[in-house]
């Protein structure tokens, strides 16, 4: 059985002149699977190459996308990904300050 959602580095490269890195990766979904509640601490851009999903920011209506659509989320925006019937293909770009994690569940882990 596929696994419900696989994420594939691409490419990672320094942001010149900075503490930042981009990180280019494929997302791939399996059908209807939802990513669950989470955010990025820095800048997240999206292509969707395959299938249909929505994107559901937390206090915002879903914004569903299309093959061929792109899509942006605000740094820290607490938000989930639900995929379509058949599943999607994603190329997000990340751009990140080196170290960070790319996305973290919300709420976030507590520490001890």
């Amino acid at each position: 059985m596929p696994e419900p959602i696989t994420r594939t580095i691409l490419e990672t490269f320094d942001v010149p002149d900075s503490n930042y890195e981009t990180v280019i990766m494929l997302v791939e979904l399996a059908p209807r699977v939802n990513t669950g509640l989470h955010t990025h601490p820095g800048f997240d851009a999206a292509y969707l190459v395959e299938g249909d999903l929505t994107v559901l920011e937390r206090g915002q209506p879903g914004k569903p996308i299309h093959t061929g659509q792109s899509w942006h989320v605000r740094p820290g925006a607490v938000h989930e990904v639900k995929a379509g019937d058949r599943g999607t293909k994603v190329l997000a770009m990340y751009v990140v300050e080196k170290g960070k994690p790319l996305a973290t569940p919300w709420p976030p882990p507590q520490s001890n």
